[in-house]
């Protein structure tokens, strides 16, 4: 059975364990940090962290194991934290790379104009090269 669910802190240590896997508690963040992880059975197979900061959140690590389905488990989980993001108040998910998989659930490439980039304050970080810069508006995901 696979299931996606929030990082717990009884998970820590098997992830720090694997190598693949590490880097999803290992990266330092600038704000509140969230992980979501996909497990199989009872075997951790991979995850998505980031950190929130007022109302945007920002995808940091990516990682799905080598398995077959790895477009069908990342597609889970970024819908899982999307949905996980909106419980916690959060209006605005980015990603800085490009991932299909990004475009089919329905992010947008960042243009540099978006209305909301005004309105957010200095906690929004600055996008140099916005070449691979992904937004998604998480209140309006399910709407």
């Amino acid at each position: 059975m696979v299931r996606f669910r929030k990082l717990k802190l009884g998970d820590l240590d098997f992830i720090y364990k694997d190598p693949d896997l590490r880097p999803l508690i290992t990266t330092a963040y600038k704000g509140n940090s969230f992980a979501v992880v996909v497990e199989e059975g009872e075997r951790i197979i991979g995850g998505v962290s980031g950190y929130a900061t007022d109302t945007s959140a920002f995808l940091k690590k990516a990682i799905i194991k080598h398995i077959e389905q790895k477009s069908l488990y990342m597609d889970g989980l970024i819908r899982s934290l999307i949905h996980f993001l909106e419980l916690d108040g959060i209006e605005y998910l980015f990603v800085e790379e490009f991932n299909p998989v990004y475009l089919d659930i329905g992010f947008n490439k960042l243009q540099g104009t978006e209305e909301f980039l005004i309105k957010e304050n200095s906690s929004m970080p600055t996008y140099h090269d916005a070449e691979h810069v992904y937004w998604i508006n998480v209140k309006d995901f399910f709407k």
